[in-house]
């Protein structure tokens, strides 16, 4: 890609104040290279709010775009920037004149922590103005795993072979809609994103990406997977939500990546709104946390859900379990292991919750190390002692011994100044129980030796 595209395009009309000069902004961040990212900036002027000058018997109109990017820390700037357009009306009534010029202007950003301030004039009139900054983080691909970029928000996306044409993106022409805004005039919402590192720490064969699109109480009204095969470096994620049958509101438009193999998920969000007068909403008034559908659980079946507190369940108070079975729906789950495992994280100041990451990484050790016929690996009690209280210190294991059954003896010394746990395979189908253990709570049984003589 170029490191700089602009473009004008006809685009949807949008119910504004006449009163109000509006200009639609957005943005998305894209992978350029080793060193930098691709920043996308979307732009839209509505037409009938741009004054009309005469010049040479032909009414005009003027738009002006001012780009300041910044960096945060030094106050450097890198771009400072007028971009300027003009158009001849021919009737103010017709129905090209009452739609919105829409650009693109992209950069390649070096890596670092960026302000950048986009400014929106009518350039014959400066006293029309609309103006808006935020923070740009502009950071590396984490190379252990695969990453997804920011979603971008279009009105149109098909394929193309037009690599000339302004929209032409990797195979697609997109037209970005800036404003968020889909309904009436604009019944399809098409999204576009990238994935990275697709080959890199693979578990899953395939990649799966779920396509949601919340509601205002993250209600999820859409729901679409997709696999992508773990074959090549990157691919493109584009999809089409048709959303004419939706009410009025704000939502949330959501990809979630997962690899369910590594337990690793990731995630990239949108706020969007929609415009349908017509229809009436009938969906019952519930509020969730917001930070749900940030969380893996999101994406979840309710297969999924109910795996995932079997296997948490060695965590679980009383009260806890109790509160589980009375859940009736698939959102109430997906709430509850969310505040599960979030009271119970180390470090609450940090995205990353550490404590349950270590801990489902000890679920799929214990699958690896003991499952069996049986049982999986987690259910077992040396998988439950895993899971608990993490690797011994120290293993002694005797499985041919002359007199006994096989066994093995666990040594933690971190733990209430050094306890051990025995475990034996009683039955000699390599089912290791426990026989006997030092720390307090646990099964204890000072003659656990008789158990196991083969005399």
């Amino acid at each position: 890609m170029k490191s700089l595209i602009l473009f004008f395009a006809v685009f949807f009309p949008i119910v504004i104040n006449a009163q109000t000069f509006k200009v639609d902004f957005d943005y998305s961040r894209f992978f350029f290279n080793d060193s930098s990212n691709y920043l996308e900036i979307y732009y839209s002027f509505y037409q009938p709010q741009l004054k009309q000058v005469e010049t040479d018997n032909e009414l005009k109109i003027k738009g002006i775009l001012n780009i300041n990017i910044r960096k945060t820390v030094t106050s450097d700037t890198l771009v400072n920037k007028n971009y300027q357009f003009e158009n001849i009306i021919a009737d103010s009534l017709s129905e090209n004149n009452q739609k919105s010029f829409t650009g693109n202007i992209a950069y390649v950003l070096p890596y670092g922590e960026y302000t950048c301030t986009l400014t929106g004039m009518d350039g014959n009139d400066m006293n029309k103005l609309d103006s808006v900054s935020f923070p740009v983080s502009v950071s590396a691909l984490p190379m252990d795993r695969f990453s997804i970029s920011d979603l971008e928000i279009a009105s149109l996306i098909k394929h193309s072979d037009q690599n000339k044409s302004m929209f032409y993106k990797n195979t697609y022409e997109i037209v970005p809609n800036p404003s968020g805004i889909f309904g009436q005039e604009i019944p399809v919402l098409y999204f576009y994103s990238e994935i990275y590192n697709l080959d890199k720490n693979v578990g899953s064969k395939a990649l799966r990406v779920d396509h949601l699109l919340l509601n205002s109480t993250n209600k999820t009204v859409y729901n679409k997977s997709e696999l992508f095969p773990r074959t090549s470096n990157s691919a493109v994620d584009v999809g089409a939500i048709n959303i004419s049958k939706m009410p009025s509101g704000a939502y949330t438009l959501v990809n979630v990546g997962t690899d369910s193999a590594k337990n690793i998920t990731i995630f990239s969000s949108k706020k969007i709104f929609i415009y349908n007068p017509s229809i009436i909403d009938t969906t019952p008034l519930v509020s969730v946390d917001n930070s749900v559908l940030t969380s893996e659980f999101a994406s979840m079946s309710e297969e999924e859900l109910n795996q995932a507190f079997s296997e948490s369940n060695y965590l679980a108070t009383k009260q806890e379990r109790d509160q589980w079975q009375g859940l009736s729906n698939e959102q109430a789950k997906k709430q509850f292991l969310f505040d599960f495992w979030q009271v119970r994280d180390l470090t609450p100041g940090t995205p990353l919750n550490e404590y349950k990451r270590e801990y489902f990484d000890r679920v799929k050790e214990a699958n690896k190390r003991y499952s069996n016929i049986q049982q999986r690996g987690w259910k077992t009690d040396r998988g439950r002692v895993l899971l608990l209280y993490g690797e011994p210190s120290e293993i002694e294991r005797y499985p041919n011994q002359v007199d006994t059954k096989p066994y093995e003896i666990w040594h933690y010394n971190d733990l209430e100044g050094g306890v051990v746990f025995v475990f034996a395979d009683l039955t000699g189908f390599s089912d290791y129980t426990l026989i006997n253990s030092t720390k307090r709570g646990e099964l204890s049984d000072p003659d656990w030796q008789r158990k196991i003589n083969t005399h």
